[in-house]
């Protein structure tokens, strides 16, 4: 889950109410810089410039650039969980559920392509963020709501019932972030909402008939 803020010192003057909304706003200015100038290329200094806010209050609440970085990881793994758990708790089969996450994360590449940018290429650069603990705990998550997809599609006739579920589920994960990597680095055409819809087509085609039962 996302990292709290520490409890503010006694004589810090920014209202205690106004102190998530600032965190948040420098969580999303930080995602922009990251994607545009890189981790290693950007300075906290150039977050505070983005985010609008005073150099020090960035170390208010991160004590450097590392936490901050694994901050945005958690955040969007939190989002990322939220709307995982809402699938499998709706209803439709299993192929409709894999296929609404997938729609649900392409959906989040064409309204917020900086924050799938840096997901992309700085989580294989800093492979801490994914072995942080918050951060970790949420892929563990999400493999096993994924899996848990995969079992009830499996009990419903749907689904090879030779397939492993916790590999079917990271299968599926793998795919979709290769897929988004692609996109990332130009690889896989995603200039216009027309060209992610075919990847997205495609993805959720070659993922669910890889899984379902063979027609007899």
């Amino acid at each position: 889950m996302t990292i709290p803020a520490r409890t503010p010192r006694s004589h810090d003057s920014a209202p205690q109410a106004q102190e998530p909304e600032k965190r948040r706003l420098i969580l999303h200015a930080a995602v922009r810089v990251f994607a545009e100038k890189g981790y290693q290329g950007c300075r906290i200094a150039d977050v505070a410039r983005a985010a609008g806010v005073a150099y020090g209050l960035v170390y208010h609440y991160f004590q450097n650039k590392d936490e901050l970085l694994e901050s945005v990881f958690a955040e969007q793994w939190t989002i990322f969980i939220n709307a995982l758990s809402a699938i499998d708790a709706g209803p439709g089969t299993a192929a409709d559920k894999i296929a609404g996450l997938f729609g649900f994360v392409f959906d989040v590449y064409k309204t917020a392509p900086a924050a799938v940018r840096v997901l992309m290429l700085e989580v294989t650069h800093t492979p801490q963020g994914l072995r942080a603990g918050s951060t970790r705990e949420t892929f563990e998550r999400a493999v096993r709501l994924l899996a848990d997809i995969v079992r009830q599609g499996q009990e419903h006739g749907e689904l090879r019932r030779e397939a492993d579920p916790i590999l079917a589920a990271t299968s599926l994960l793998g795919a979709m972030e290769l897929s988004l990597s692609g996109m990332v680095m130009g690889l896989v055409p995603a200039g216009t909402e027309e060209e992610i819809d075919r990847a997205r087509a495609h993805l959720v085609a070659t993922a669910i008939d890889g899984l379902r039962v063979a027609a007899r």
